[in-house]
């Protein structure tokens, strides 16, 4: 579990409660919030929080190998003392269960207990967004994560931690304080405070820019180093369902924009390399334009829409 690890407490002011879903809760964010980054953690704890779910001492002694495994790093071989194997497939799996038993269950069990109001927390991987309704409860459970975490050997980031206002009296107050509005990202998403058509607050959410430009680099290398590889109808394939597995990964309500961006940069860096093909006429946009209508790729297109349409 090496890395960054993002947390986001909030408060809740709504009467329709989420139940556990990442797109409900993170609606429901409202005053405060607190990010919490990279932590570490270490073996010891983490064998003792799998045994609690885990008997078959031949699994047991496989994963211990496993933690213990190192990887290599521009040819030497790395082995930290501390977290899973970085870059391991098999890493999220002990990390998992590490936070379940520091974090999802103490949440359950101990922190709604105790919480004036409302009190929930959803978790995607290594991050995760705690919505309170009360400010004095977002405190608290601050104070409770920063002690939670070093019982286990968890470190928190003292420069990446922050407290953050956000909600429906955001944009008011940050125009009162001549200030920015807050946002936060998560998970690959930033989160804005937005108005709908009637005026009424909800949330708004783009891909985030970070994430952006790393798939907008990450396209434009795979085309450059697919296009003299193989033939085109061959990668053409690959092309497609990447971008099917954009447009289903951030294809939500209020990011249309952020999706054709990307495929409009798409385009382009696809013209651009089958142009530098050699001994391969270049290609106008109007016979680019053509192509398309022959080959087509997939459109932009919102799948995951968090609006429930009314019953007509």
């Amino acid at each position: 579990m090496a890395g960054k690890r993002t947390v986001y407490i909030g408060t809740w002011e709504n009467r329709s409660a989420p139940k556990g879903s990442f797109q409900e809760a993170e609606e429901a964010t409202r005053k405060y919030g607190v990010s919490v980054v990279g932590l570490t953690h270490s073996r010891g704890v983490n064998m003792e929080s799998i045994r609690i779910r885990i008997k078959d001492t031949t699994l047991l002694n496989l994963i211990k190998k496993f933690l213990k495994a190192g990887y290599v790093d521009d040819g030497i071989l790395v082995k930290p003392d501390t977290g899973t194997p970085q870059g391991s497939i098999l890493s999220p799996m002990p990390a998992n269960i590490f936070l379940h038993y520091v974090l999802d269950t103490w949440y359950e069990t101990t922190v709604k207990s105790r919480a004036r109001g409302y009190c929930e927390i959803v978790r995607h991987a290594d991050d995760f967004v705690c919505v309170v309704r009360y400010a004095d409860d977002a405190k608290r459970i601050e104070r409770g994560l920063q002690t939670r975490f070093n019982k286990y050997g968890l470190e928190i980031h003292p420069t990446k931690s922050r407290n953050i206002s956000f909600g429906r009296f955001e944009q008011e107050n940050a125009r009162t304080q001549n200030r920015r509005a807050n946002t936060f990202d998560f998970p690959g998403f930033t989160h804005y405070c937005d108005r709908s058509r009637k005026g009424n607050f909800k949330v708004g959410r783009s891909t985030s820019r970070k994430k952006y430009s790393a798939k907008c680099r990450a396209m434009n290398t795979w085309l450059k180093a697919i296009r003299n590889q193989v033939k085109t109808k061959e990668w053409w394939k690959t092309l497609k369902a990447k971008l099917r597995g954009h447009f289903q990964y951030y294809g939500v309500s209020e990011n249309y924009n952020g999706i054709v961006r990307f495929y409009k940069f798409t385009l382009r860096v696809v013209r651009k390399w089958m142009n530098r093909r050699s001994q391969k006429r270049t290609m106008s946009w109007v016979d680019f334009t053509k192509y398309l209508d022959h080959y087509p790729l997939p459109k932009p297109k919102i799948v995951h829409s968090f609006y429930v349409s009314p019953v007509r």
